[in-house]
C-alpha cells in the first residue's frame, strides 16, 4: 500500500563506466549526472514497485535534479527517496543522493503509475 513518506534508501560504488567521460556528458572521470539522476530514478522506482498491483508499473515523467559535488570512481554514496505526493496516478518523490555526510545531488521526481500492458499496447498501435 503506498503511502505519503514512505522512504528507501539505496548505497552504490561509483563504477568507471558511469563517469562523465564514459556517457559522454563532460570530459571528466568523475560521477556524471546521467548516472546521478538513474540512481535517483532507481531508488524512487524501488521504493514503490512492490506496493503495486500485479502488472502495474511506475514510468519516470519529470525530474528537477541540482548535481552539487563530484565524486570519483570507487567513492560510496546512498541514495534516499521519499514520496511526498500521491495525487491519482501520479506519485511525487524527493531524492538526494550523499556521500558521506556531503549533499551530492538533490531535487524532485515524478512518476506516473501504468499497466505494464497496456502501456505497452498504445505504443505498438
Amino acid at each position: 500500500m503506498l503511502k505519503e513518506g514512505m522512504s528507501l534508501t539505496q548505497k552504490k560504488v561509483v563504477k568507471e563506466n558511469e563517469t562523465a567521460a564514459k556517457v559522454a556528458s563532460g570530459a571528466l572521470e568523475v560521477f556524471s549526472t546521467p548516472m546521478m539522476i538513474a540512481l535517483m530514478e532507481s531508488t524512487a522506482f524501488s521504493l514503490v514497485q512492490c506496493e503495486l498491483e500485479k502488472g502495474d508499473t511506475t514510468v519516470g515523467i519529470s525530474v528537477n535534479i541540482k548535481h552539487l559535488k563530484a565524486n570519483l570512481i570507487g567513492d560510496e554514496l546512498e541514495c534516499i527517496a521519499i514520496l511526498k505526493k500521491i495525487e491519482g496516478k501520479r506519485l511525487d518523490f524527493a531524492v538526494k543522493v550523499l556521500h558521506g555526510e556531503t549533499l551530492v545531488g538533490e531535487g524532485e521526481h515524478s512518476r506516473f503509475i501504468v499497466n505494464e500492458e497496456k502501456f505497452l499496447s498504445k505504443l505498438k498501435k
